[in-house]
């Protein structure tokens, strides 16, 4: 993987582990669902990246909203919701101005009725990229738990995702998702360890990660 990408994955980890390791998972689901879409290489590329990155802009928010365990204040949603917006001006900052690559970080808490954040797109504004990582950072933080929420099970899940389609998820991506294997989900979620992070981490650009010049405008 590109060092600098590398870095800043490592410095979302020493800010909130708990966000890094979700990241990590989001992108491996990237890749498994991106052949199930019949994605073409680069298109895959792009979206894993994307899915990695998409909360980088939460080594802006501070840990204490970070690990609260209790629901957050108007001032502290405020504050979370920005996450995005600063994650897509990070990247910029650091020369990445793809758009599908930002599009992801940038409009993965959008939703096809509207009432997502940070700019309350519809669907057809949503760019692709960004429909999926919505979908796969959902079903994450559902069976992974948060401070504040448990985990709940695939099952439950699952419908959750279901019931709603079309106001939250985009349901032609979500179908799809949906008839994903189950056991692929169990099996990547006790993999996800913290020796499974070293060795991701220390590969040297691997084949679903373009190198950084194909990013930088």
């Amino acid at each position: 993987m590109n060092q600098r990408i590398a870095s800043w994955l490592s410095k979302l980890r020493l800010h909130d582990s708990s966000t890094y390791h979700h990241s990590i998972r989001v992108s491996n689901m990237a890749r498994r669902i991106a052949a199930e879409l019949n994605l073409n290489q680069e298109q895959t590329q792009k979206l894993v990246l994307g899915c990695i990155l998409h909360d980088i802009g939460k080594i802006f928010v501070p840990k204490s909203i970070l690990g609260k365990s209790s629901v957050l204040t108007h001032n502290e949603w405020v504050l979370m919701k920005q996450h995005p917006i600063w994650g897509n001006d990070f990247l910029r900052n650091e020369g990445i101005t793809d758009q599908d690559v930002t599009g992801a970080v940038l409009y993965h808490h959008e939703r096809p009725d509207g009432t997502g954040y940070p700019f309350g797109l519809a669907a057809g504004d949503i760019p692709f990229c960004a429909r999926i990582c919505a979908i796969l950072d959902a079903f994450d933080c559902m069976v992974s738990g948060r401070p504040y929420r448990k985990s709940i099970t695939f099952a439950d899940a699952k419908i959750e995702l279901w019931e709603n389609r079309n106001k939250q998820f985009d349901p032609y991506v979500l179908t799809v998702f949906l008839q994903m294997s189950e056991s692929y989900f169990i099996e990547l979620h006790h993999t996800m360890n913290s020796e499974y992070d070293r060795q991701y981490l220390s590969q040297n650009d691997p084949p679903y990660l373009l190198s950084e010049s194909a990013f930088l405008g």
